[in-house]
């Protein structure tokens, strides 16, 4: 009897051993499954945001695209009666023409004043020339050591 007593006790142990392992293991996995549940929320959030912000833009852009066209038929409109009043006044539309090649010509000659500036500005060497490819200490400092020199007469002697 002490064996059977033994073998139930064991058991009995065993059996609570694996429920507390088997609580243990679902408490694990369910908060990884909260965790993943959690992320796809998010991402489901995160999609529709981007959804709403493609429609916003592409109501931006539709409305955009409206608005250049309607600047470009009134441009179309104030050129028309621009070419009409010319007509009143007898001035020959060819001089129109003529003036309005000339400025866009002019205008797509003239070079821009960031170019012109560009040119002439060096960003700073932090190389040189040379060999050695590195910018000593004393770099361009002994160029006006001798120009002093060279310019600077030399006391008398007596």
């Amino acid at each position: 009897m002490e064996e059977a007593s033994l073998q139930l006790t064991f058991a009995f142990i065993g059996i609570i051993i694996g429920v507390v392992i088997g609580a243990f293991s679902y408490r694990v996995l369910s908060k990884d499954q909260r965790q993943v549940s959690n992320i796809q929320l998010r991402l489901l959030e995160s999609e529709r945001q981007v959804a709403e912000l493609k429609a916003d833009m592409s109501s931006h852009l539709l409305d955009t695209h409206r608005q250049v066209h309607g600047a470009r038929a009134a441009l179309d409109q104030l050129e028309q009666r621009l070419k009409q009043e010319a007509g009143a006044w007898a001035i020959a539309s060819d001089a129109l023409t003529a003036h309005e090649t000339n400025s866009l010509k002019t205008a797509a000659q003239e070079p821009l004043a960031g170019e012109a500036d560009a040119s002439e500005d060096h960003p700073p060497r932090d190389y040189a020339d040379g060999q050695n490819g590195t910018l000593s200490e004393d770099f361009g400092l002994r160029e006006a050591a001798d120009d002093e020199a060279a310019q600077a007469p030399e006391p008398p002697r007596y």
